[in-house]
Formats: structure tokens, sequence, C-alpha cells
């Protein structure tokens, strides 16, 4: 299976990729979090209410942020780590 594989450390988001990517596959920035992460503790984003887009700048600075792997196929995604997920998506 052909894939396009990126690490969203060595290479970040943009506010541009982030808007295009949750509008692919229909969810929101908030669905992307990662809650357990040091940087939504550190920024306090537990502890008030964050627009869409606030995250959307938010999460370029802090790749932290975002749950891993993010798998899109065909306008669906699997967001973190579900092996039967990731199965159901691609087909294994």
């Amino acid at each position: 299976m052909e894939f396009e594989r990126r690490d969203y450390f060595k290479e970040p988001f943009t506010t541009d990729e982030l808007r295009s990517l949750v509008s692919e596959i229909g969810m929101t920035p908030t669905e992307l979090l990662s809650k357990r992460s040091k940087a939504y503790k550190d920024l306090g984003l537990s502890d008030r209410e964050v627009s869409d887009d606030e995250l959307i700048e938010l999460i370029p600075d802090n790749p932290t942020l975002i749950r891993r792997p993010i798998l899109v196929k065909d306008g669906q995604a699997v967001v973190g780590f579900n092996k039967d997920k990731i199965e159901a998506l691609i087909g294994a």
C-alpha cells in the first residue's frame, strides 16, 4: 500500500493545512487534541473554552497537541492509535 508519511514535529502543519485537514475529514480541531499532552496542560486548555480558530493557531507551535497517528484515506480518518479502526480504514 502506498502512503505519505509526515513527521509533524519536523514539518509542522500550517494553519491553512490544518483547516484543510479538518474540513477533509469532517472533524473539529478539538477532536484532534491530545488531552494528555504536556502542551495541553501547560496552555491551560482544560480550564477554559477554546475556539476552533484558537486551536488552529496553537497547533503549529505545539504539535504535541495533536493525537497521533492521523491516518486519512478517501476522506475518512482515524485519529490516535486504534488497531481495529486502522485496519478497517486500510482494509487489512
